[in-house]
């Protein structure tokens, strides 16, 4: 369960990182400007950001919130998943 956690933690991280991308990318800071940064978070949203190209949803303001949504579906998913593994492993 250790290692789950672990993982989870390192997922968070990575999402977090990858949100704090998508401003820093559209404001222009630290030189940056290519316009691509919201790719990593859509990546780490997966499988819950193609249901985004579905509905065809461009606002940024209903998109991130959405990306979030999916990231920690995706945590929770983990967790859940390590925990039945970890009941089936004792039990």
């Amino acid at each position: 369960m250790r290692a789950a956690r672990l993982i989870v933690l390192v997922y968070a991280l990575l999402c977090i990182g990858a949100l704090m991308l998508i401003p820093i990318s559209a404001s222009g800071w630290f030189g940056q400007g290519d316009g691509l940064a919201g790719i990593y978070a859509i990546l780490l949203a997966m499988p819950w950001s193609m249901m985004l190209a579905r509905l065809a949803v461009s606002s940024p303001w209903i998109a991130v919130p959405l990306l979030v949504a999916g990231m920690a579906a995706n945590g929770a998913i983990i967790l859940g998943i390590a925990r039945l593994l970890s009941a089936a492993k004792r039990g």
